[in-house]
Parts: structure tokens; sequence; C-alpha cells
């Protein structure tokens, strides 16, 4: 499964591009636990954010809740709509 997206978001009237996959989409959710979201969000997105946004992106994430702002929008985007339907 290599599920691969570019993603480029326009943050305060600059882009920033990460480049999601599959095996660093799971590693974030494997690391978060209920008590640490902001670790794992800022290591998710250090570790696929392009190059060129790289210095952006950390000083975005560097204001109150800036790496979860930063997460929500890259997930919205990289994630897949599903149907699905428990049937009683």
């Amino acid at each position: 499964m290599a599920f691969e997206k570019k993603i480029t978001l326009t943050v305060n009237g600059e882009d920033m591009v990460f480049n999601v996959n599959v095996a660093a989409y799971n590693k974030y959710i494997n690391d978060t636990t209920p008590k640490d979201k902001v670790k794992p969000a800022f290591n998710f997105i250090t570790a696929i954010v392009d190059p060129k946004s790289r210095e952006a992106a950390i000083e975005f994430m560097k204001k109150p809740g800036g790496a979860l702002h930063l997460l929500g929008a890259i997930v919205e985007e990289y994630q897949e709509d599903f149907d699905i339907t428990v049937k009683k």
C-alpha cells in the first residue's frame, strides 16, 4: 500500500508543501496517545514537509495550536471518504 499524496497548504499567505505517505501517516497514528497529541503531530509534519517549506512549517508550529491546525488540514486532505454502515 503506497498511497502517496503531495498536499500544498497556504498558511498565512505562504504555501507549504507536504509529501504524505501511508508509512508516515500510520506512524503518526501509532505514536498518538490520549496524553500526547502535539509531539506526534510535530514529528509527523516535520517528517513529511518538503525541505523548502520546513522552516515556515516549524515557525508556524511554534504558535499555540499550530501543529494541530496543520495536522488537521493535512489529514483532512489525505484521508479518503469512507461509506461505512453497520447493519443490525
